[in-house]
Formats: structure tokens, C-alpha cells, sequence
């Protein structure tokens, strides 16, 4: 690989390897260390995956002629390799035209599903928020004070009410694994 890298740069730790929202030029090989890949949502910056030594990322954009779909931050200091758009891009018009078009499919896919993810995140943090605001003792409590059929009702709704969150971690959990997986890969 050392033949298609154009420069190695050491990052450190907390600095931004690539913007969100920006034009891609490079994409990067994680040589030393690990760093974040991060997601603006509403204005909240979102977790959607971590690199560790040997990861590729940033070639995405390439393949979709997009802008960047998240940020990448070292976490510590890391050392990581540069490749050129147009090297890249060389090796990918090499390849048969079937190949080509299911690369830009599955990047279309990995952008589609990060949006998702990192929505996902945010309503799931914004429900956890809601929910330790008011505790559960003081929920049976007022549960306690309305008349029985009222109880049964929210009683039930509650119930409704768990299955419904826990299908949700376990869907982000899910997710999680899929798209590290996939960034893997």
C-alpha cells in the first residue's frame, strides 16, 4: 500500500481528521491509534462508530460524489495515511462496471443507514432524558391515587410502553453491529 499513499500525518488527540459536510480530497488509512466517526443531528454531534488501527475511511464520499457524511476525530493522538481522490478513484474505474455500480450502491446504503443511526441515537438519548426525569417511584405513586380502571389502563400502556423501548435498544443495538461491521469491512 505504501505506493498509493500520498503523505502520513500525525494527528492528535481530539483534532478533526475530516469535517462533516466538506468536499472529500482524501481518504485515510488509521495507522496508529483510534479515532471517532461522529454525526451532526440537530445540532448534537452523535457517536456512530469508532476506528481502530488499519481502518480505512473517508472513500464513501468518493464513490457517492458526495460531501463528507460524518466527522472523524482522533481519540488520542493517532497517525494516519493520506490517499489521493484520484488515486483512488483510478483503482475504481479499473474495475468491471458491475463491481462499480454495487460499490456506489452499498455507499449509498452506509449513508443512508448512518443517517438513520444517528437519528435513532438522538430520539433514544432524548426519550432516555425524559424518562429519568420523572422516576418510577414517583409514576406509582400517582398510578396509586386514580381510580382502577384509569390504573389498569396505564398499567397496560406502560407495559406497551417497555416493549416499545426495549425493541428500540435492541434495533440500535442491532444497528450498531451492522455498521461496524460494515465500516469494517
Amino acid at each position: 500500500m505504501e505506493r498509493i499513499v500520498s503523505r502520513t500525518v500525525k494527528v492528535r488527540d481530539g483534532e478533526i481528521i475530516i469535517q462533516e459536510d466538506t468536499w472529500p480530497y482524501y481518504a485515510y488509512i488509521l495507522k496508529e491509534g483510534n479515532a471517532k466517526v461522529l454525526k451532526n443531528v440537530d445540532g448534537k454531534q452523535v457517536l456512530i462508530g469508532l476506528l481502530t488501527e488499519g481502518d480505512i475511511f473517508g472513500e464513501i464520499a468518493f464513490l457517492g460524489k458526495t460531501k463528507r457524511a460524518a466527522s472523524v476525530t482522533a481519540d488520542g493522538d493517532v497517525v494516519v495515511e493520506m490517499i489521493a481522490r484520484a488515486t483512488v478513484m483510478d483503482f475504481i474505474d479499473k474495475l468491471p462496471r458491475n463491481v462499480q455500480t454495487r460499490l456506489c450502491t452499498m455507499a449509498s446504503d452506509l449513508t443512508s443507514m448512518s443517517e438513520i443511526y444517528s437519528r435513532l441515537a438522538v430520539l433514544l438519548q432524548n426519550r432516555n432524558a425524559e424518562t429519568k426525569i420523572v422516576t418510577m417511584k414517583t409514576f406509582e405513586t400517582e398510578i396509586e391515587k386514580i381510580p382502577e380502571f384509569m390504573r389498569r389502563v396505564v398499567i397496560t400502556m406502560e407495559r406497551r410502553h417497555s416493549v416499545v423501548v426495549e425493541g428500540l435498544n435492541i434495533l440500535s443495538s442491532q444497528l450498531e453491529k451492522k455498521q461496524t461491521r460494515l465500516l469494517n469491512n
